[in-house]
């Protein structure tokens, strides 16, 4: 198999499991389980929500994007989660957060679990990254 067809599998195996993920965490949680749930287990199921993408992204890229791709996926996605924490541990620890900052977290966490940011830095490379076999 060539480097082309190999990163092109890659690429929609990755998209698949991405797409699975976020399916299932709208089906089971937010529209079923998230109702009854308390809010630090809606933090917990949040959190791994976004950790299971990130790596599912971080497996997908490790043997077919440059370095740049890997860094550029790891940056975006470890500087929210850092951000969702301390919002979480001020949420936790401090005070309730204002509802506008809580809608700002829930749409920033709906992003990392979609796979939009997937597609768009598979897009980024597409065009931009000249040194990199990932091809939507």
């Amino acid at each position: 198999m060539t480097a082309l067809s190999n990163g092109r599998r890659s690429f929609w195996v990755g998209l698949v499991v991405i797409s699975l993920l976020y399916c299932f965490y709208y089906l089971g949680f937010v529209y079923d389980l998230f109702l009854v749930l308390p809010m630090r287990g809606r933090h917990f199921i949040k959190l791994f929500f976004i950790l299971c993408v990130y790596w599912t992204g971080l497996r997908v890229m490790r043997r077919s994007t440059a370095l740049w791709v890997k860094r550029l996926w790891s940056f975006i996605y470890l500087g929210c989660i850092l951000l969702l924490l301390l919002l979480g541990l001020s949420d936790w620890v401090i005070r309730r957060t204002p509802l506008q900052l809580r809608t700002v977290a829930d749409n920033l966490q709906e992003l990392l679990v979609s796979p939009l940011l997937y597609v768009a830095i598979c897009l980024i490379v597409k065009y931009l990254g000249r040194g990199s076999s990932i091809k939507a």
